[in-house]
C-alpha cells in the first residue's frame, strides 16, 4: 500500500511521471511502443478508408471530394507518421500522433459540415470510433488525449449546432451522443494511462531498490576483500585470485615482497608513521601491478604479494628487480637502518608455474617465500628466484 501511495504521489493530474522516470520507461519500452504504434497505424488506415464506402451513400453529393481528402491527405500523412515514429525523439513522436489524430477527427466533421445530403448527420457515428482509435488503440499520452478529445468535442458541438439544414430534432440527441462517446473514450484513456504509469513507477522503484541492494552487497563484499589499512586487496582476496589464476591461466608469476627493517622504522617513527609508510608502499605496488596487468594484495604485516600472468624465466627477474627499484625510488627516509642505507627498501622472492609445473597455490607461495628469505639473507634490497 505504501508503494502504491508513493507511486500515486509522483503522478500529477495529467499523469506525467518525473522526467527521469519517463526517460527510463522510454529506454525500457520505447521499442515496444513504436512497434505497437506502427501496427495500429496500418490497421487504422485500413478501417478508416472503409468509410469511403459509407460516404457513397451518406454524402453522395461530395463523395469524390471525401475520397480524395482521405486518400490524398489522410493516407500520406499517416504513412509519413508511420515512417517518422521510430526516427524522432519520443516527445516529437507523441506530438506527431496528436497531429495525425486531429486530422482524422476534424476531417469528417468538416465533410459533415459542407455536405448537403440529408443523411450526412449519420456520419457522426464515425467520430467515437476515431476517438476510440486515438485514445484506446494508439493510447495517446493522457495530456495529449485530453487536448485531442476536448478540441474534437468542441468542434463536433459547433458543427452540430451550426450546420445548415440539420433537423432541429437531431441536435440534442447528437449532442448527447457526441459528448458521452468522447467522454467515455477519454475516461478509458485515463484509466489505461494511469495504470501504465503506476505499474512502471512500481517497477522503477523495485529496480532501484534491487540496484541499491546489489550495490550494498558489492560494497560489503569489497570490504571483505579489501585490506582496511592500505585499501588494496587483502589475504582472502589474494587466495581467491591465486586459485582462479592457477585454474584459468597457463603462466602465473608470484612475488612475495617484504619491507626491509620495518620494525626499526616503527620503533623510530611510531606506528602511525609506520602505517603511512605501508599505505604509500601498497599504493605503489598496486599501481605497479596494474601497469603490468597484475594483481597486488597485502599478505600480512609488512608483507605483500603480487601476481602476474607471465613466465618465470622471461618475466620474473625483470618484474622483481624493477619492483625493488620502484620502491627504492620513493625515497622514504629510514635513518634507523643498521645496514648503511637511509631509505625504505623491499626484498622480493618470486616463483612461477613455468617448467617446474607448480599448479598448487600453497607450493607456489612456499617457494616464493623461501626465495624472499634468501633475498633478505643476502643483504635485502634485492630479489631472488625460487
Amino acid at each position: 500500500m505504501r508503494t502504491e501511495a508513493n507511486a500515486r504521489g509522483r503522478l500529477n493530474w495529467l499523469l506525467r511521471m518525473p522526467p527521469e522516470v519517463e526517460r527510463a520507461e522510454e529506454r525500457d519500452f520505447g521499442i515496444e511502443r513504436i512497434r505497437h504504434l506502427r501496427h495500429a497505424i496500418i490497421v487504422g488506415l485500413i478501417v478508416y478508408n472503409i468509410y469511403n464506402l459509407t460516404s457513397l451513400h451518406l454524402m453522395a453529393d461530395i463523395q469524390p471530394f471525401t475520397v480524395a481528402m482521405r486518400l490524398l491527405v489522410l493516407v500520406p500523412g499517416s504513412l509519413a507518421i508511420f515512417l517518422l515514429v521510430p526516427r524522432v525523439p519520443p516527445a516529437i513522436r507523441e506530438l506527431l500522433l496528436l497531429a495525425g489524430m486531429f486530422v482524422a477527427s476534424l476531417l469528417p466533421l468538416y465533410l459533415l459540415y459542407v455536405s448537403q445530403s440529408s443523411y450526412a448527420s449519420y456520419t457522426l457515428g464515425e467520430l467515437p470510433l476515431v476517438l476510440l482509435f486515438g485514445n484506446m488503440l494508439l493510447v495517446l499520452r493522457f495530456r495529449w488525449a485530453l487536448i485531442f478529445t476536448s478540441v474534437t468535442c468542441l468542434t463536433a458541438l459547433w458543427v452540430i449546432h451550426n450546420k445548415p439544414g440539420l433537423d432541429p430534432n437531431l441536435i440534442f440527441p447528437l449532442t448527447v451522443q457526441a459528448v458521452t462517446g468522447l467522454f467515455f473514450t477519454l475516461y478509458g484513456n485515463w484509466h489505461v494511462e494511469r495504470q501504465r504509469c503506476l505499474t512502471y513507477l512500481a517497477r522503477y522503484d523495485a529496480q532501484n531498490r534491487a540496484d541499491r541492494a546489489e550495490r550494498r552487497g558489492d560494497e560489503l563484499r569489497d570490504l571483505t576483500l579489501t585490506d582496511m589499512l592500505t585499501g588494496i586487496a587483502n589475504r582472502r582476496h589474494l587466495d581467491e585470485t591465486l586459485d582462479s589464476w592457477l585454474l584459468t591461466r597457463d603462466k602465473v608469476l608470484l612475488l612475495m615482497v617484504d619491507v626491509d627493517h620495518f620494525k626499526a622504522f616503527n620503533d623510530r617513527f611510531g606506528h602511525v608513521a609506520g602505517d603511512d609508510c605501508l599505505r604509500r608502499i601498497a599504493s605503489t605496488l598496486s599501481t605497479f601491478a596494474t601497469r603490468h596487468d597484475g594483481f597486488a594484495a597485502r599478505y600480512g604485516g609488512e608483507e605483500f604479494t603480487l601476481l602476474f600472468a607471465v613466465d618465470l624465466e622471461t618475466g620474473g627477474a625483470f618484474l622483481a628487480d624493477r619492483l625493488v627499484r620502484t620502491v627504492r625510488e620513493l625515497s622514504i627516509p629510514h635513518p634507523a637502518r643498521a645496514d648503511g642505507l637511509t631509505h625504505v627498501t623491499v626484498s622480493v622472492g618470486y616463483a612461477g608455474t613455468g617448467e617446474n609445473g607448480l599448479r598448487d597455490a600453497r607450493d607456489l607461495v612456499t617457494r616464493a617465500d623461501l626465495a624472499l628469505y634468501e633475498a633478505k639473507s643476502a643483504g635485502r634490497n634485492r630479489s631472488k628466484a625460487g
